[in-house]
Formats: structure tokens, sequence, C-alpha cells
């Protein structure tokens, strides 16, 4: 059975675009990835990775590549605004709970080169300082238009270009992002050199950890990067009304947002220089992401931007790309067409998208709690705390079966769905699924006719794969 060709065009080279032109290389399509910028980057501190994006970067051997800047944490706590502290998760009984590591941590920057070079190792094509801004598409295929007046031709267009993205206006205008929430965030780095010279009691909290501290409207994100060489700061808090655009920040307006919290966080905070506030954007809910035709689709924040209190916006692009690549590798083989494979993208990834846009809402909800909501909150974890510390001290005693813990961003057990979710084992089950739907089951061998004869023809009488 000849296999088909197929020529795949990718409109951004963001985490999520370059994970698609991956895993579509991967599939046998021959992928084109065109991007706005001179040169492949990514702006933007830390990035969290779980074992649903782990697992990813281990089979296409970014990790690999990205080497010791991938980091491993031995803890990940969270903290009152006091400093008590409330919920503790073991990253490595998330790991053997997955099969993959549960907690990466890395600069943005560090992950976008390991993909890139991995996308560029897998054969793709990459474009830089190719923006289009023209789109043509049919039942016959896509031509893209760059700002420079070269025509690019496709089979399929995949729309990777970020929150504002171009592709999506075309298909979509009505289509615009928006704050759901007061909620801003403020983002920074720091040399462990100079947290450790200048608060030295910031030693409890930082020891290769993941902490977060919690209070009344707003937490504080705390982690290493860069080999551990660099801490990361990302703060988040309800302002008195809705940011939609990044705004410049007084210093002393930032720092006065936590001046009740604890004194080695503040203190911390003081050395960082914000000048910036965030807006948190989300796009609502679509029924479809792809034109009439099914040959321009969109993925990562083009179709489903969310807010980050599950750390899963640049890891729910990657999922799409992965879910892409394994749909499209069918296509290739000749087991569906590509209208029925991006049919499967949409019927599978636009209803977890949005649970993961809803269980986003809740955590931060949940981690900004005041009054009686957040005594209940702190309540809740007491026994596991309390468990955690007689173990410390007596480690022969075992600890309690985990429970749902209200941290779901990091305790995979109260969102395995999510933190546990394998991409392209969704993608192949869907393909096989719909397989099987479409075809009658003979009544005898109760063997779906004809899927036999479709996998024999792919192999010859001497056992060589057919081209």
């Amino acid at each position: 059975m000849p296999s088909v060709k197929l020529h795949v065009g990718i409109c951004g080279g963001g985490m999520g675009g370059l994970a698609a032109a991956i895993a579509i290389a991967r599939a046998g399509a021959r992928v084109t990835l065109l991007e706005a910028a001179r040169e492949l980057g990514e702006i933007g501190a830390g990035i969290q990775v779980f074992p649903n994006v782990s697992r990813l970067l281990i089979r296409w051997g970014v990790d690999e590549l990205i080497g010791d800047n991938l980091i491993v944490v031995d803890e990940a706590n969270t903290w009152a605004a006091d400093g008590s502290l409330l919920a503790r998760f073991d990253p490595k009984q998330g790991a053997k709970q997955s099969g993959f590591p549960h907690w990466l941590l890395v600069r943005r920057d560090h992950l976008h080169a390991g993909l890139t070079e991995s996308a560029r190792r897998h054969g793709v094509n990459l474009v830089v300082g190719s923006r289009v801004n023209k789109l043509e598409h049919n039942k016959e295929g896509v031509k893209a238009t760059t700002t420079q007046g070269v025509d690019h031709e496709f089979d399929l267009l995949i729309g990777s270009d970020g929150i504002k993205s171009f592709v999506r206006q075309q298909l979509f205008p009505n289509v615009v992002p928006k704050a759901a929430s007061t909620v801003a965030a403020f983002r920074g780095i720091l040399s462990y050199e100079e947290v450790f010279a200048k608060v030295p009691d910031a030693r409890q909290f930082l020891r290769n950890t993941m902490d977060g501290l919690i209070g009344p409207n707003g937490y504080i994100l705390l982690y290493p990067l860069s080999a551990g060489t660099e801490l990361n700061v990302v703060t988040l808090f309800q302002m008195d009304r809705v940011v939609t655009t990044p705004e410049d920040v007084d210093i002393n307006e930032f720092r006065d947002l936590y001046k009740d919290w604890n004194p080695t966080a503040r203190k911390i905070l003081e050395l960082v220089n914000y000048t910036q506030k965030w807006p948190l954007l989300v796009l609502p809910p679509m029924k479809t992401w792809s034109n009439e035709h099914k040959n321009v689709v969109l993925l990562g924040d083009a179709a489903h931007a969310m807010q980050n209190h599950m750390a899963q916006g640049a890891a729910t692009a990657m999922e799409d790309g992965a879910f892409l690549g394994t749909v499209i590798g069918d296509v290739v083989r000749g087991n569906i067409n590509l209208t029925e494979a991006i049919g499967l993208y949409e019927k599978q990834r636009i209803p977890r998208v949005w649970v993961k846009q809803q269980a986003s809402f809740v955590s931060g909800t949940i981690n900004m709690a005041t009054g009686e909501d957040a005594a209940r909150r702190n309540r809740a974890s007491a026994p596991e705390v309390k468990a955690w510390s007689r173990n410390v001290v007596h480690p022969s005693q075992e600890l309690p079966p985990t429970y749902k813990s209200w941290q779901m961003y990091c305790t995979p057990a109260s969102v395995p769905g999510i933190l546990y979710y394998d991409a392209e084992g969704d993608a192949d089950n869907a393909v096989c699924e719909y397989l099987q739907q479409k075809t009658a089951v003979d009544e005898v061998t109760l063997v779906s006719r004809g899927l036999w004869d479709k996998w024999w023809g792919v192999i010859d009488d001497n056992g060589v794969p057919c081209t």
C-alpha cells in the first residue's frame, strides 16, 4: 500500500509549533515551519514540565539536548503566607506513579532550543523571517504568503502563531482573547548566589525544591533554573481591576501587595525589580478549530489560551502537536484521510482543553482563597503535613495514602487525567476506535472486515514494508 505524500506547513515556531513539527516529521510527512522572527527563540522565564510533556521530551530526545539545564527537584512544598507548611508532594512518587519524570524545571529558552534542534534533526525545514500576511485555502490545498511576497503551498497548514494568531483571525475574526479575571502576573529571575548572600534565611525555602507561598488574593512561586544557578520568581495577585495589556508598575506598588507576607519571601521579592504586570488572557470555548475544508487548523494559544494556575499552557500546545503527529501518521499510512484526522483531533482535544481551562480557574481560586475558604483549605491538608512531619523524625513510619489534594497543579492523584495524559496514545486509540466504528465486524471471526487486508498490504511476501 503506497504511503500518502503530505506537505504540512506550520505557522509559528513556539513550543506547540515545534512539537507539532517534530511529531509530524516523525510520522513521515514533509514539514515546513514558518516563523515571523528572524531567529527562533523564546521569551519569558521558567516553565514547569509534568509527565504529560516529559514523556514527549524523552521520546523525542529533547531531554538529552537540554542536559543539566533540565532540573529535577527533590520536593514540592506549599507554604502559607506566614511561612507555615500547608502541603507537600514528593516528585519521585509522582514519577513512580506515571512512569515519567514528574517535575522538570527549565528556562523557556533552553526548552525552546532543545525542541528547535530536535526539529532540525528530524528533517523539519525551519524558515525564519517569514511572517505570513495572506492566507488562501480551498479543498485542493492551502497557500500562505509572507510579507516578502513568498508563496508556500501545503496540503495542511497548522496555525500555531500564539494568542494574537493571524491564522485564527482569518478563520474566526470574531474570536478574540479576553481577561477573564483581575489576576495579573509578575515575573523575574535571580541568581542563587545573590539571594543567599542578601537573604541568608531563604535557605529554608530554597533546597532544590519547588516552593509556592499562597496567601489572600495572590501567590508566589520559587524554583531553580539553569542547572540550579538561577531562581525563577513568579508572583500573581488579584488586582483592583481587570488588566488587559502589559502595564508598567511602580516597584513600591508591587512590593506593597505582599507587605503582610512572610518576611523571607518579602526579602526575596525586594531583589526583583519588576517593571510590568502581565494580564492572564484566555480564549472562549470554540466549536471548531479548523476551516470548512479541514486543511487549516489551530493549535496551542491560537486555539485555547488559558490562565497559568495549572502550569499547562505550553504543555497543552505540545500535546496538540503530539496528537496531530499521530493522526497524521495514519493519513500517511493510508488508514484515514486528512479530513478524518482533523475531525478526530477536534473531537478529542476541544473538550479536553476546556477541562484544563476550568481546572486552571479552580486551582487559582483555591490558591488565592481568603477568610473561611482559606481556613477550610488549610484544614483539609493538615493531616498530610502532620504525618509527613512525623515521618521526618521516624522515617520507618509509612505515610498515609495520597488523597485528592486541593493543590491540583502539582499533585497528580488529584487530576491524573491531566498530568498523566499521553497525547500520542490518546490519538492512536481515537484512530482505532474510529476505524472500528466505520467498519463492519465479521459475525464468525469477530474481526473488523477489511482491517486485516489493510494491514497485510503493508508487508510484501518477503516481509519487506511496501512503499
